[in-house]
């Protein structure tokens, strides 16, 4: 039986797409370059060292991502500048092939790697050639390398001009098939639920405030109930932001779905409760995709647009960026007709 070490964020079960990655990255390399294998985990933020590039040499592979792992400001540094802590001579000094599996740019509207600090643009120009290097090292070590959307493969090159770039492919994320493969895709659900992402503001809410995407969305969310649509909020990590601002409007008739709590059928279960789902969160995105369930993406991130576009899909003409969401535009979007405002 062959060993493979996985690296990826595996102590932070609290994030259910964190906590869909590690089974579903290690079913997908079962499924596609080897079979029977015995698992290990290493945590990805971890600061290399000598020891652990010896520990990894003793692994018949080792199996990088996925998560938004090149997100400079998660776990921040300047040996990698990326959430991979391990410099470019550490990463040469690795004997046995490398896998990247699906690894995600992640970087916010305006954001790059030179931009190290949580929610804020201020850039650190000196980061630019060490995360070049960095990733241009990984690329030629690995036996495969591939990002989770089209958009960060020509996002990252647009920015670094990499020099193996044609080297990189285009891989969804692992988690789509895993819950493809492992649960029933239909939705049997009636609740129209909206999850919307607590971190970093100032970078999802740019041309407008979360102050205002709120009220627009709680103002929908009292035109369905007025229906007598049944209401659901989702918090797949955690988030609970909309939820308070819910709650102290003195809106009480919902049903508060909690996926921070790394076990898949709790979480699964959720999703199936659901008809409609509302969200900003990029896994929660993908996996009401994987399940057939309706959403309407609130683009607050590129990555949720780069998604829609992967998928085959088109934006709606009146626009879901959060800048641009309308009352009107939610109500079309739930099927209502008629005169509600």
């Amino acid at each position: 039986m062959k060993k493979a070490l996985h690296l990826y964020v595996c102590k932070f079960k609290k994030n259910s797409g964190d906590f869909f990655l590690g089974p579903s990255t290690k079913y997908h390399f079962e499924q596609t370059i080897s079979k029977d294998i015995q698992w290990s985990n290493f945590d990805i933020r971890k600061t290399v060292n000598k020891k652990d590039v010896e520990y990894f040499n003793k692994f018949d592979y080792i199996v990088v991502g996925g998560g938004g792992l090149l997100l400079p400001d998660s776990n921040r540094n300047n040996i990698s500048c990326w959430q991979w802590p391990i410099s470019a001579d550490l990463i040469n000094k690795i004997k046995v092939p490398i896998y990247v599996l699906s690894i995600g740019l992640n970087w916010f509207f305006g954001q790059n790697a030179a931009m190290p600090v949580n929610d804020s643009l201020n850039k650190d120009k000196r980061r630019i050639p060490i995360f070049k290097n960095n990733i241009e090292t990984l690329i030629s070590k690995s036996s495969h390398f591939s990002m989770r959307h089209k958009g960060d493969i020509l996002q990252l090159n647009s920015f670094v001009n990499l020099k193996n770039k044609n080297k990189i492919k285009f891989e969804f994320c692992p988690v789509i098939n895993y819950v493809k493969s492992k649960y029933r895709i239909e939705s049997e659900g009636d609740l129209f639920t909206f999850e919307l992402k607590d971190d970093r503001p100032k970078m999802r809410y740019v041309g407008t405030s979360r102050e205002e995407v709120y009220s627009k969305l709680f103002s929908f969310m009292k035109i369905l109930d007025n229906n007598n649509k049944k209401i659901g909020i989702m918090s797949h990590d955690g988030s609970s932001s909309f939820k308070r601002y819910v709650d102290k409007k003195g809106f009480k008739n919902y049903v508060f779905l909690d996926n921070s709590v790394a076990n898949e059928k709790k979480i699964i279960d959720n999703y199936r409760k659901v008809k409609k789902l509302y969200c900003s969160a990029g896994h929660s995105q993908m996996t009401s995709y994987a399940l057939g369930i309706d959403s309407y993406t609130l683009i607050s991130h590129p990555k949720l647009k780069y998604f829609i576009q992967d998928t085959g899909r088109s934006i709606p003409k009146d626009g879901n960026f959060v800048k641009d969401i309308s009352i009107e535009g939610l109500i079309v979007s739930s099927g209502l007709s008629g005169r509600y405002l």
